[in-house]
């Protein structure tokens, strides 16, 4: 049940930025991110611990993002970025000692709580997608650390993890493209009523 919502997550976004998207060079290259990591899916890499081979281009993708987007050089992305990062850490571990507590599974707690903030503290779709899965990466990674003793053979980046991932940037998208259809709306709406206004 994992892969069926890291897969068709994944593949509604390939299918959206081969279709979609104007045509251009990050149009390509993002189709081509989307390919590799499906494909990369299913192969693990060991690194003192079992990473899982889409989560490492995951990893690798956002760094390249968030170089990008210069949000290392903003006190305040570094600041929501650590502040997801043991978010995750904490959520997770909580769920693990004590999961009485939760009604909604962690894992979606987890991507609505994330998208939240990333949307709530950032306007540009690339600094919310580079936190967001810097994020994810990074609050797995911490997990992982933490509770590598407890589960031998534990892969990072799993298909649960490459499913939040995945299902998160979805939802980041649909989040940043209603806020640009209400822009639109309300622009459109503020030159109807001066359009009204001057002629009466």
């Amino acid at each position: 049940m994992e892969e069926f919502y890291y897969y068709w997550s994944m593949w509604f976004l390939w299918v959206l930025t081969t279709f979609i998207l104007e045509k251009n060079k990050t149009r390509f290259f993002t189709s081509a991110f989307i390919l590799l990591n499906i494909i990369l899916s299913m192969y693990h890499v060991r690194l003192v611990l079992f990473f899982n081979a889409a989560y490492l281009l995951f990893y690798a993708g956002a760094y390249m993002l968030g170089g990008y987007a210069a949000i290392h050089k903003n006190m305040r992305c570094l600041l929501l970025h650590l502040s997801m990062v043991f978010a995750y850490g904490f959520l997770f571990l909580f769920a693990l000692y004590d999961p009485v507590w939760f009604i909604l599974k962690p894992e979606w707690l987890i991507i609505i709580l994330f998208v939240i903030m990333t949307a709530a503290f950032e306007k540009s779709f690339v600094n919310r997608l580079a936190l967001f899965v810097l994020g994810m990466c990074q609050g797995e990674l911490l997990y992982s650390l933490i509770i590598r003793k407890l589960y031998d053979g534990m892969v990072v980046g799993g298909y649960s993890w490459l499913s939040m991932c995945s299902a998160g940037i979805v939802l980041l998208y649909g989040v940043s493209q209603y806020e640009r259809l209400v822009h639109q709306i309300h622009q459109k709406w503020k030159r109807l009523n001066k359009g009204a206004t001057k002629m009466s």
